[in-house]
């Protein structure tokens, strides 16, 4: 006996708003320098000590007592540092520190969709992003094969309606359900798709569906390689053939998830509900169930945001709909990322266990949750960490170096040392320290710098980097020294490091200063310091 399928779209279509991503910005603030001043001192101090380099106050955070101070025209954060560290009365003295949020797609309408915010996909592709041979089957009614922001996303593809090779879309319904899957992303227009850089294969089954038409589909993916498979449509009525379908495709290695249904009932749909096809029922922007949501802890396993979904539309628009149908492919996309995380071979049980086994609590109506794509990308998270060791160290301000590169690995006690010399207005003490650097640095997974040096109270340490492209040295970090003992600091680097090796090295200026007043012991004597690096080292996780 054969059904026809319905599509699972269950409310209108909602304008899409257009609405700007996030702009790129400095490391810090420039212009701007934050300044804690000792207790104890007067109000006129400070502003005469402000009035000297022309330092407005922009405000005061009361309960710390720290001033935001705009500096004037032509006076670097760099110069405004050295000044405030050169005082008695300052407690310290810094950048502001711009704060950045986990990696954002430039997609232009990135911020209207929620959806992805909620199952934390700015935190996942922190961890990856896909690669292109990892391929979703999107069954449904075809594509725009020419829309923007899917036609650099697609392989080739069938049509299982009209038997014939080009999938190309009757009816809007498989556009957005593939842009959901894997609209082309951080492209600078439009919207994001769940698996980044994996592609999707349109598989078109509708106006013409039936289980035979279903069940040839999912084969068909199969034999093609597909990782993952998305099924927005379904029928109440149980068939055989389409199961052996998706009992075949599981047996392939693929991962194959259903749409629950759009009437609010616990009524089984499939191909959902078949035993190797994980069933998605739909959530909104509070994580309560859809009121159009299928539910059943029996069956509904996991849930995903499903109201008022953005993703593509013909004709190079976007729109908004809702329906179990917006929930499915976000899964389905999620499960392609995975498995271009996790290490070749890995199985579609395990795949679907570490969807299920790390969603967040959405209620009873569901058997596990609504889905977190960053909880469920840990625990592929096997890349090796990859450490870069110093292979030179020069002295760059100051006298009486001693030591070398090895001064500064982790295996021993020793501490390369440098003697300050008076310096207006503070003592400095720097060195350029190397880091051999090999493999590619452009798109890694994550990167960060450990760096420990010692110095006496009431002096700080600031790190540069050597930015090859610009010919200059960025500021990356301040922090304050101790005169011994462990004093590590960990720098969080972007992901992207092309700018800062070249020729298989990375160098790092590091600058130790104090104010320029004699220290504690050194009373009549000329006001030095010693310098001292304990430990330098890069260390990055490459792309899997």
């Amino acid at each position: 006996m054969k059904f026809t399928f319905k599509l699972l779209t269950g409310l209108g279509l909602a304008a899409a708003a257009v609405m700007s991503s996030a702009s790129t910005v400095a490391d810090y603030a420039p212009g701007e320098v934050l300044v804690k001043f000792k207790p104890g001192v007067s109000g006129p101090s400070i502003g005469a000590v402000n009035s000297r380099i022309g330092a407005t106050v922009i405000e005061i955070i009361p309960r710390l007592n720290v001033q935001h101070l705009r500096l004037p025209a032509g006076t670097t954060v760099q110069e405004a540092l050295d000044y405030y560290h050169g005082l008695t009365t300052i407690a310290y003295a810094e950048p502001n520190y711009v704060k950045h949020l986990t990696f954002t797609p430039n997609d232009t309408q990135f911020s209207s969709m929620y959806g992805m915010v909620k199952i934390h996909m700015p935190e996942a592709w922190d961890l990856g992003r896909g690669v292109s041979t990892v391929v979703t089957a999107v069954i449904d009614t075809g594509v725009d094969l020419n829309h923007e922001d899917l036609r650099n996303k697609l392989v080739p593809g069938y049509d299982f309606s009209d038997n014939d090779a080009d999938p190309s879309y009757s009816d809007a319904h498989g556009v957005h359900t593939a842009g959901t899957v894997g609209a082309e992303t951080n492209n600078g227009k439009g919207v994001v798709g769940v698996s980044f850089n994996c592609k999707v294969m349109p598989l078109k089954i509708f106006p013409n569906a039936f289980d035979t038409t279903s069940a040839n589909a999912i084969i068909y993916a199969a034999d093609h390689g597909v990782k993952a498979i998305s099924m927005s449509y379904g029928s109440y009525g149980q068939s055989q053939t389409e199961k052996d379908a998706t009992d075949y495709a599981w047996n392939h290695g693929v991962v194959l998830v259903g749409a629950a249904g759009n009437d609010n009932v616990t009524n089984l749909l499939f191909p959902a509900c078949f035993p190797h096809v994980l069933c998605v029922g739909s959530t909104g922007p509070t994580d309560q169930k859809s009121g159009f949501s299928n539910f059943g802890a029996d069956h509904v396993f996991v849930a995903a945001p499903g109201e008022d979904i953005l993703s593509t539309f013909p004709n190079n628009t976007y729109a908004a709909i809702s329906g179990t149908s917006m929930s499915c492919p976000h899964v389905a996309g999620l499960a392609a990322l995975l498995f271009a995380q996790a290490p070749p071979g890995t199985s579609p049980l395990a795949i679907r266990t570490a969807i299920e086994t790390t969603t967040d609590p959405v209620g009873t109506w569901v058997k596990f949750g609504r889905v977190n794509a960053f909880r469920a990308m840990r625990l592929f998270d096997v890349a090796a960490e990859v450490n870069y060791d110093v292979i030179d160290v020069q002295p760059f301000a100051g006298i009486n170096p001693i030591g070398d590169a090895t001064f500064v690995m982790a295996s021993d006690s020793l501490l390369y040392s440098l003697t300050s010399v008076p310096q207006a207005p503070g003592q400095v003490a720097s060195a350029i320290v190397t880091i051999g650097v090999t493999g590619s640095v452009s798109n890694l997974r994550s990167a960060k710098l450990l760096f420990e040096a010692n110095g006496p109270v009431g002096s700080s340490n600031q790190l540069y980097f050597w930015n090859f492209a610009t010919a200059r040295w960025d500021i990356s970090k301040a922090s304050s020294l101790r005169p011994a003992g462990a004093n590590r600091v960990t720098l969080v680097l972007p992901n992207n490091l092309s700018n800062f090796v070249s020729g298989g090295q990375m160098r790092i200026l590091t600058r130790g200063i104090t104010p320029n007043r004699p220290l504690r012991g050194t009373a009549g004597q000329a006001p030095v310091f010693n310098y001292q690096l304990g430990f330098v080292q890069l260390r990055v996780r490459p792309a899997n």
